[in-house]
């Protein structure tokens, strides 16, 4: 009898699978695009050894800062294991403008990750924050001197690899996110042996 038929797959799918399973089918695959999205756009992420944070009276173009990733990045070495040394350095623009407030919460953005070790900043920036125990570290513990009386700031406003990026006025903290539980010693020590490379480099010209 043509009732008795076997019906095919066409009909099944259409009939069955999608009248019962269809809503359930549309968000299992919408999940799996977005878990297949993500993976590949964690494999595509660049992985970095050290973050370093520019915090200035002026906008910096992130092309201008690579001879001071390289610097850096020579002496930090490969961190993470990837076979690359690294070095991420990002910028706040603390120049007068309506996007001021904005810089400062970006600023105090990077102050509280413990990804990011080494800061430079201008002389009102660093003074601020060097004076608070919580935020920089002694740099004697980690083998660097300076003639700063909080002694958790160095001037490196005479080295060529900064001064055009933040003028004479500039001063390097290091964060030890460590001495919390935080952060990672590797990654302490390279910016350190980065630290010290600034320090190291040639003289600004003038």
């Amino acid at each position: 009898m043509e009732n008795s038929e076997k019906k095919g797959f066409g009909y099944w799918f259409k009939n069955v699978f999608l009248y019962h399973y269809g809503k359930l089918s549309i968000l299992v695959l919408f999940l799996l695009a977005t878990a297949v999205w993500f993976t590949v756009d964690a494999l595509k992420k660049v992985e970095y050894d050290i973050n370093v944070a520019i915090v200035a009276e002026k906008g910096i173009a992130r092309s201008d800062t690579q001879a001071l990733a390289d610097l850096l990045a020579s002496a930090a070495g490969d961190v993470n294991g990837d076979g690359k040394a690294l070095v991420n350095v990002v910028t706040v623009d603390l120049s007068s403008g309506e996007k001021r407030e904005e810089s400062r919460y970006q600023e105090l953005l990077y102050l509280s990750l413990p990804e990011y070790t080494v800061f430079l900043m201008n002389g009102e920036e660093s003074a601020r924050y060097a004076a608070k125990d919580e935020t920089f570290q002694l740099l004697a513990d980690y083998g660097i001197e300076t003639a700063d009386e909080t002694g958790r700031r160095v001037w490196v406003g005479d080295r060529a690899a900064v001064r055009s990026l933040c003028g004479e006025d500039c001063y390097a903290s290091l964060a030890d996110w460590t001495v919390d539980g935080k952060g990672s010693r590797a990654m302490t020590e390279a910016s350190v042996r980065a630290l010290k490379a600034l320090l190291a480099s040639p003289a600004a010209e003038g």
